[in-house]
């Protein structure tokens, strides 16, 4: 077993790849099982899967999942992750998915014959027991979420089939009852995000759809859009007023921004996108893949398979900026389609964020201040050759002037200069390190933006 933990990061670093790995996001701790059993579909190599987290009696933890296990770690001492819970499954799978709500961790698993496991976390820091494991309502289902304000779980996909599978677990956390099972205009829901009552349900091909599941039996449609790529998952901003969804297929489709502001009248559209593309920020071609996003404040959370985690400022709903990343699987030089970051989960009280890489394991991180390469608005910047060697030209399209800033991945600065509009700047690279850097422009009225550049 390797136990990486942070005095082990420096030895991770003085190679490009390595170089690009830590943008903003503190790695606190780490944790990976080599001999754990591996999922291979599609010669895959999937050791790892989903991730959650939960606060009990004081004390935080995360979850995630592994091709037969269920496993559970202490992360209060995020540099220290302790594994504490390890439970088997009946099948190797891939997904394993998590959710919360008193004090349990509700399971499933979309393979094989797993069903629901509800796991008791009352006396964790002692002992976590497996209360209820059964087959009843589903052998198999693709993801989970949960309505903490009704206590009403939603299975999507697998048996759950053009529909959602409705439980309760109002009465009893350890067991609960059937509450619906409707089909859905849409058909099958790979995943959904739910939010007193309503669904805003992610329907694969079919598009994004918003219900209102009052009556669990009688769900009634609120609104509908299509998307275009596989309309994967989604979250909402705390006001509730936009949401944002991830297309997983086919590679580089953005993260898209709908707004919510008009669902009362039936009316939702998409108003924004966006997209970085950072194994091959260079590349004309995006095939970057957003897989799973969620919102905490301010901050997106954008698990990026191959890229990693990055994590952008919403707080200008229409215009995020990336302001932190890491790169879990360094291992990639170039896109190769479904390996790398799975999921996050970024609502510990610590500020502890949790994250689940495929083939190297649990990351603990925490978001550092970002505000020396924050950018509020955007110039219109080119810079070339990227990568670049020896000597990188910059050019601003803009009526102004302003300054340039070399940094490195921390935001320590390494060289500036100024620039004047229009006109080619020469930044000479010789003295600089192969690695991973940021070009911040500023205008002399503080607009900014961030380029990315990789010097070999």
């Amino acid at each position: 077993m390797k136990n990486i933990l942070i005095c082990a990061v420096a030895c991770l670093l003085g190679t490009f790849l390595n170089a690009q790995n830590n943008f903003n996001l503190e790695l606190l701790g780490h944790w990976d099982d080599d001999a754990l059993p591996v999922s291979s579909p599609g010669n895959l190599n999937l050791q790892y899967n989903s991730c959650w987290g939960i606060t009990v009696n004081n004390r935080e933890y995360a979850v995630m999942g592994g091709a037969q296990h269920v496993l559970f770690f202490d992360v209060t001492v995020p540099a220290m992750p302790k594994l504490v819970g390890k439970f088997q499954g009946r099948s190797t799978v891939v997904p394993r998915e998590f959710k919360s709500y008193k004090n349990r961790v509700y399971a499933v698993a979309d393979g094989g014959n797993d069903g629901l496991m509800i796991f008791d976390l009352s006396h964790a820091e002692d002992t976590i027991i497996r209360t209820y494991w059964d087959t009843t309502f589903f052998h198999r289902i693709h993801t989970i979420a949960l309505d903490t304000t009704s206590g009403h779980i939603y299975m999507n996909g697998g048996n759950a089939g053009q529909g959602i599978i409705v439980l309760d677990a109002s009465q009893n956390p350890d067991a609960p009852t059937f509450l619906a099972h409707p089909d859905l205009p849409g058909g099958y829901v790979h995943d959904c995000y739910v939010r007193n009552d309503t669904v805003y349900a992610s329907s694969g091909y079919e598009g994004y759809f918003v219900f209102n599941f009052k009556d669990p039996a009688n769900p009634v449609l609120l609104a509908q859009i299509s998307t275009g790529g596989y309309n994967h998952n989604s979250w909402l901003t705390l006001d509730g007023t936009y949401a944002y969804y991830a297309e997983e297929i086919p590679q580089g489709q953005p993260i898209r921004i709908v707004d919510l502001q008009n669902l009362a009248l039936g009316e939702i559209e998409v108003v924004g996108s966006f997209l970085d593309n950072l194994q091959a920020p260079s590349d004309s071609i995006k095939r970057a893949i957003p897989h799973n996003v969620y919102i905490k404040g301010d901050h997106l959370y954008d698990s990026q398979y191959e890229d990693g985690l990055l994590v952008y400022d919403i707080s200008d709903r229409l215009e995020p900026v990336l302001i932190a990343h890491y790169d879990t699987r360094p291992e990639n030089t170039q896109y190769n389609g479904y390996f790398g970051n799975w999921g996050n989960y970024p609502w510990l009280a610590s500020g502890t964020i949790i994250s689940s890489d495929m083939q190297n394991g649990l990351f603990l991180f925490r978001l550092q201040n970002s505000s020396s390469v924050s950018s509020p608005k955007e110039l219109l910047v080119s810079i070339f050759p990227n990568p670049v060697h020896d000597l990188l030209t910059l050019r601003v399209e803009s009526i102004e002037k302003g300054r340039w800033e070399m940094l490195d991945v921390s935001g320590k600065q390494i060289q500036s200069g100024e620039f004047q509009s229009s006109v080619d700047t020469p930044i000479s690279l010789l003295s600089v390190e192969k690695g991973f850097y940021f070009l911040k422009i500023t205008s002399t009225t503080s607009q900014s933006t961030i380029k990315k550049v990789i010097v070999h």
